[in-house]
């Protein structure tokens, strides 16, 4: 009975659901192509359930709205877009990799901050000001970042605001009408495993397409690991000491290491295939992979913050 209680909470820990997924990803990738059509619908539903606590009068509140806005601007435009672009600067010579990171640089946060930020008991009410904010400010600060340093507008207003559709403004929707109906909290013993399995899905896919990537040539990717470590472990960890310094608590935290540290990884990487080439995708394809070996991280450490 213990080692059956012990399989199934390990079957319902986070870090060993996304741990798995990257292993498969890895060692049994044919099947990516196949779940691929499934991941923004899972997203959705990621995204759906991990905000149906969430009030809309929370966006009625100034006093409550202008420090996320500000704080999460700062992070993912200022902090955070200009490591990656100074990194690149200093590491990557290439030029169809140069344009990959301005692109990933460009793009605003990834939208599994959210969810993620619920995962780990982080302060949701923040980091969906801040995603929010921070995609309709990207309206404007995208096409300015793409053509500062590469000199063209790469990135559409239209992608930018379809992916704020379906990832943002239906599960928000969605999940203010299953609060409403109560279907929400019959839901709520099953919500954690279904975000979980969900986001298994999700990296299993992510990871099993670009296989080939980082198995083929994983030296030549040293330089753009390295951006993408620093990036994600590096800052993560300078963002929750300065955060500690200034007595902000373990959830707020939790949400501004995903603020600063997150990019929307998969618009990056489609820009770049439809605009580039499969090397301009590099930059994204390996953030992304970093990205979820530093959740697995968190999913362990955050459990000892103070």
């Amino acid at each position: 009975m213990a080692a059956r209680q012990r399989f199934s909470h390990l079957f319902r820990n986070m870090g060993f659901i996304l741990a798995l997924a990257f292993i498969l990803g890895l060692a049994l990738p044919q099947g990516a192509p196949q779940t691929g059509p499934a991941v923004i619908p899972l997203l959705a539903l990621i995204m759906t359930l991990s905000i149906t606590g969430v009030s809309p009068k929370l966006f009625l509140d100034f006093k409550k709205v202008s420090r996320p806005i500000l704080v999460s601007l700062l992070l993912n435009y200022a902090v955070l877009t200009f490591t990656l672009i100074g990194l690149a600067s200093l590491l990557i010579r290439d030029y169809e990799l140069w344009v990959g990171f301005v692109i990933l640089a460009a793009v605003p946060p990834a939208v599994s901050v959210i969810p993620f930020t619920y995962r780990l008991e982080g302060d949701v009410d923040f980091s969906l000001i801040g995603t929010v904010a921070s995609y309709l400010a990207a309206l404007f600060i995208t096409p300015l970042i793409s053509i500062a340093f590469v000199g063209t507008n790469l990135i559409q207003p239209g992608r930018l605001l379809m992916t704020l559709g379906e990832l943002i403004a239906i599960p928000f929707g969605v999940a203010y009408l299953l609060r409403r109906t109560g279907v929400a909290s019959k839901l709520e013993k099953y919500r954690g495993t279904i975000i979980n399995w969900g986001f298994f899905v999700v990296v299993y896919t992510i990871v099993g397409l670009n296989q080939g990537a980082f198995l083929a040539q994983p030296l030549r990717l040293l330089p753009v690991a390295v951006i993408a470590f620093v990036s994600t472990f590096v800052l993560g960890y300078l963002i929750d000491r300065l955060a500690r310094f200034l007595n902000r608590d373990k959830p707020n935290r939790v949400s501004l290491i995903f603020l600063g540290t997150r990019k929307n990884y998969g618009m990056a990487a489609a820009i770049a295939l439809a605009l580039f080439s499969s090397r301009g995708a590099l930059p994204a394809a390996v953030a992304t992979v970093l990205a979820v070996v530093h959740f697995i991280w968190l999913t362990f450490w955050v459990k000892r913050m103070v």
